[in-house]
């Protein structure tokens, strides 16, 4: 059974045991299973059940609605242009941002080269950057020794009725200068004052926000894109000195039942805290995005 022509398509797959796993399907071969898992198989992987070949009676292709793939790159390029590279690696650049990684990065199709991951480091040196960032649907089996992480893309399953929110928070749009000053207080000791002033005057002008007010002080904030049935929610952010109050919560439901029936999704660093927040209010793993990121390439090498 050639299991990688399922890789990135919903499927639903039967088990030799009777029991089915339905979702979307990314194959793990027998060299990448046995050094990540100690499993010397070909796998599917779906969500975080990973399915040895042997254990699969049959595969079935779901038609579904557009991915949220789809929903994500036109997210991507509302900001940035997809330019070839080279046979395995396009570009993503954003001429306004060219200092923002997540908007000027390498996304690579299969295994790039040796010499293909040169030509990108060659690349990013002419212009003057400091970072190199590889991104897929996979991982790589040769990272050229760049530092790894996994963005997960989670879905919300269920409704959001059961949830507790503040009745002390009013949901509106936040007003700019309020935006900008719990982005500066949020983001501007982890990237610096000048590319988080510059980044949040930019998703202000693209996308749209919803504030957490309580009285005239905003306390916490997201933005969201919706496209083809989807709704996608990011930058959720709760002001420090107001935490453990439902903010969170509170915005995440508005954001929910603003989407009015559209299937919601958010991303969540693996190993970050809020993940464990997302599952408990019942979004699940669904995607996984594949990042190398080294924001000193002057260091590569030594």
């Amino acid at each position: 059974m050639n299991l990688s022509v399922y890789n990135d398509k919903k499927i639903k797959v039967f088990l030799t045991d009777g029991s089915t796993f339905e979702g979307f399907g990314t194959y793990n071969s027998a060299e990448y299973s046995a050094c990540e898992f100690g499993i010397d198989a070909n796998c599917l992987q779906i969500c975080d059940y990973l399915i040895r070949e042997e254990e699969i009676e049959q595969v079935e292709l779901i038609e579904a609605a557009p991915s949220i793939r789809s929903t994500e790159e036109e997210i991507t390029m509302l900001f940035s242009v997809k330019r070839s590279f080279s046979d395995h690696l396009k570009r993503w650049e954003d001429n306004e941002l060219p200092d923002k990684y997540d908007h000027n990065s390498f996304e690579y199709s299969a295994q790039p080269t040796q010499e293909e991951y040169e030509q990108a480091l060659a690349f990013q040196k002419e212009r003057g950057d400091t970072f190199i960032k590889l991104e897929g649907d996979f991982p790589l089996e040769n990272d050229f020794g760049l530092p790894a992480d996994v963005t997960l893309t989670m879905q919300l399953s269920g409704s959001a009725d059961g949830w507790t929110v503040s009745d002390e928070i009013e949901i509106r749009k936040p007003g700019y200068k309020d935006l900008m000053a719990i982005e500066l207080k949020h983001f501007g000791p982890l990237y610096g004052e000048d590319f988080t002033a510059r980044n949040a005057d930019r998703l202000y002008e693209y996308l749209d926000f919803r504030g957490a007010y309580i009285g005239e002080k905003l306390v916490g904030s997201y933005y969201f894109y919706t496209s083809n049935g989807f709704t996608c929610v990011d930058d959720l952010i709760v002001d420090e000195d107001y935490r453990h109050r439902y903010i969170a919560t509170t915005l995440l439901k508005h954001a929910v039942n603003e989407a009015a029936g559209n299937v919601v999704f958010l991303h969540a660093d693996e190993d970050d805290t809020p993940r464990e927040m997302y599952e408990k209010l019942g979004f699940r793993v669904v995607d996984r995005l594949y990042e190398y990121l080294c924001t000193d390439i002057g260091a590569l090498g030594r």
